[in-house]
């Protein structure tokens, strides 16, 4: 009767163990499909005429113990001081906005002269302009954490529901026909689902849910010099002249940082060119082929570049002393166009922290560190 009482015990703590392990499971088709109609609130809330628009390049990823990241473009911008009206302009396909300022130039000489003695009319106008639209990108997120980001179904309390502006976009100011170039921080908002959940049971009200939504700002005083390094490695290492698979076509790798989560670089390769219909493979000079040919050859080169990223990650990546062992280092990289290939259009790298200490301290071997950089692929 014992052994009949600790078999039922036994099978009940199988049983909850299952039920538990169910439950914390994350069903990714319905995830893909709530973040596809998250992204595309994101860029409705932003398709009116407001001087700030997020476009349809909204992105998102879930990430396991963390949450959601929202990534969405920085504008950006073109602020023109001299003529006779006020207008905003913008274009959707390559996300610029325009803003012609109204302002008399009789004084330009005048305030050149005295140079950054004192602040212009033009440059508090400016000032005022991009206040405004880092105002309204903040109420754009606002309303979509408070209002949307409930519809995100299968997050623990624990996890974080983030936006953030992607790459570091300068803005570009006009003052009569004089171009000046400024940069633009990045901004990313956040909340926790617990909060959500609390302002659904009542438990606080709205107001009180947006106190809890917290703004970080990327000032470009506060980049680390480590990742403008292994920006900058890395960047050089995928170019054509080095790279024995896919490469960049430049030396810009946006990034952005996150407390708690690490650093999230974006990339884009290629792999060929053609001319007059025929192409040529950079990496191995291959010339005059067809595009089956060249999709072929591309296609082949797949599980060597994926080898010698992860071995690049961990050997260049370990040169990033601002990193925590608890955070990760992400690289999201559109892939070379294959039409009808067996191979990814975009992959998503990740490793953290601790394997790269690890690594680096000669405490992790290159193989057991290479099992750790996980793969993507979408």
């Amino acid at each position: 009767m014992k052994m009949t009482r600790k078999i039922a015990i036994g099978i009940l703590v199988i049983a909850c163990s299952i039920t538990t392990s169910f439950g914390q499971s994350i069903d990714e088709e319905r995830m893909e499909r709530d973040l596809k109609v998250a992204e595309n609130i994101l860029s409705t809330l932003a398709s009116d005429n407001n001087r700030v628009r997020l476009f349809d390049n909204v992105e998102s990823n879930f990430i396991p113990d963390y949450g959601v990241i929202f990534s969405i473009p920085s504008p950006s911008h073109i602020y023109s001081v001299g003529e006779a009206r006020s207008v905003v302009r913008s274009s959707r396909s390559v996300g610029v906005n325009t803003y012609v300022i109204s302002e008399s130039s009789e004084d330009d000489e005048e305030e050149e002269v005295s140079g950054k003695a004192k602040k212009t009319e033009k440059q508090k106008k400016l000032d005022e302009v991009n206040k405004e639209s880092s105002e309204k990108m903040k109420e754009q997120m606002v309303l979509f954490l408070a209002d949307y980001a409930d519809l995100i179904g299968q997050l623990q309390p624990s996890h974080r529901i983030v936006i953030q502006s992607r790459g570091r976009n300068d803005k570009l100011y006009i003052f009569n026909g004089r171009r000046i170039s400024q940069s633009q921080s990045a901004l990313s908002a956040q909340i926790l689902k617990s909060d959500l959940m609390a302002y659904k049971q009542g438990k606080m009200n709205r107001d009180q849910l947006i106190d809890k939504i917290s703004f970080t700002t990327n000032e470009e005083g506060s980049v680390s010099k480590d990742l403008e390094l292994f920006s900058t490695i890395f960047s050089r290492l995928y170019e054509s002249d080095l790279s024995n698979t896919y490469y960049m076509s430049g030396r810009s790798l946006g990034y952005t940082k996150l407390d708690g989560l690490g650093v999230t670089f974006n990339m884009r390769v290629y792999s060929s060119s053609s001319n007059d219909g025929l192409h040529v493979i950079n990496a191995t000079g291959e010339t005059g082929l067809s595009r089956e040919e060249r999709d072929e050859k591309v296609e082949a080169m797949y599980p060597e570049f994926e080898k010698t990223f992860k071995e690049n990650l961990l050997d260049y990546g370990r040169t990033i002393r601002s990193l925590k062992s608890d955070e990760m280092l992400i690289f999201k990289v559109k892939l070379t166009e294959c039409i009808g290939c067996d191979m990814p259009e975009e992959i998503e790298v990740t490793v953290k922290g601790k394997t790269l200490q690890d690594y680096d301290k000669g405490s992790l071997s290159r193989d057991k560190a290479v099992e750790q950089v996980s793969v993507k692929k979408k």
